[in-house]
């Protein structure tokens, strides 16, 4: 079997993969490759991806007039095609760099406002996710006690206030400056680092990230992320290596 043979194989392998991935949800671009290219998730590869597409078109769709490929692709662009069918078949979770649910501090409507204050100041915390039977309802902040006191005045908080007090000022994106996502188990690290980065860039914040099993606020938590948690992640290596984007295609007169 020849280069050229076995590079169309395994790019097949690969747009097998990507089908699965976008399994209903394909915007109807020019291919699924494609449609990966333009993913977030496609960032570290996504130079190299879009050379091996162009690789893969001129195989496909022109030939020498003995019927032969018209180049044959080098072993080296068949190991960057093949790491990067790996880098779509285990992409990196973001749940791997999250704490746990068992693991989170977290408040519930009927704490004590200044014992669950005492515990953020304790481990150092600005945020907490207020749940109610194991699903985040809302998200106790230094901003939300702030919010209410400069609504309420300085007095508006008696020893004995319960996080409930705070009504829509812990509620979910329920006041503007903040915003909290939820996403599904399998959204990679690099999805939710760009979701980061983009509120940012809008002068707004995002919060904290939950992390549930299909992204529905009434599901279970499984986890949570912060920026620190993010944003403090090395990209994934460009697989394959830096090659400064050159083909490397093999002719019968050898390097074209």
């Amino acid at each position: 079997m020849s280069r050229a043979e076995i590079f169309l194989q395994k790019y097949r392998i690969l747009e097998g993969l990507l089908e699965k991935r976008y399994d209903g949800r394909h915007t109807g671009g020019p291919s699924v490759v494609y449609e990966y290219i333009r993913d977030e998730d496609s960032e570290p590869v996504r130079v190299d991806l879009d050379l091996l597409r162009e690789i893969r078109n001129l195989l496909s769709h022109n030939a020498c007039d003995d019927g032969n490929a018209v180049v044959e692709p080098s072993q080296e662009m068949i190991d960057r095609l093949e790491a990067i069918t790996e880098y779509v078949r285990k992409p990196r979770e973001a749940c791997r760099f999250g704490t746990p649910a068992s693991q989170v501090l977290s408040a519930h409507m009927n704490d004590s406002i200044y014992g669950v204050m005492r515990n953020m100041r304790k481990n150092g915390y600005s945020h907490v996710p207020v749940t109610e039977q194991g699903s985040v309802v809302g998200v106790f902040s230094i901003k939300s006690v702030f919010d209410y006191l400069a609504d309420a005045g300085l007095d508006g908080l008696a020893p004995d206030a319960r996080i409930s007090q705070l009504g829509e000022r812990i509620r979910l994106n329920g006041r503007a400056g903040e915003r909290y996502m939820f996403i599904p188990a399998d959204t990679s690290i690099l999805s939710v680092r760009k979701a980061f980065e983009r509120y940012t860039e809008k002068n707004s914040r995002l919060g904290m990230v939950f992390v549930t099993e299909t992204g529905s606020a009434s599901e279970q938590l499984i986890c949570m992320l912060t920026p620190w948690d993010v944003l403090s992640v090395e990209p994934a290596a460009k697989e394959g290596g830096d090659h400064g984007g050159k083909a490397e295609l093999q002719g019968d007169d050898g390097a074209l």
